[in-house]
């Protein structure tokens, strides 16, 4: 059930930020992410799913610092 959840909301943010995203392209995109997700995510170990969100936050953290050190430079 939670891998479902998770592959409606990865697929719906991927269908948003396609740039075709009202199209059929950008539906089509999430809709294929929404059904190959769950299907990923249940393959996966618990730590691996751990070690993919770690890297993914830090990996945020990092982007949120460079744009905030370009905008005080700006």
């Amino acid at each position: 059930m939670i891998k479902n959840i998770i592959g409606a909301v990865v697929g719906a943010k991927l269908a948003g930020k396609s740039p075709k995203a009202d199209s059929a392209a950008g539906a089509t995109t999430g809709a294929i992410a929404a059904t190959a997700i769950p299907f990923i995510v249940s393959r996966m170990s618990l730590p691996s799913m751990l070690a993919i969100g770690a890297g993914g936050y830090l990996l945020k953290k990092r982007r949120d610092k460079k744009q905030a050190s370009k905008k005080l430079y700006s």
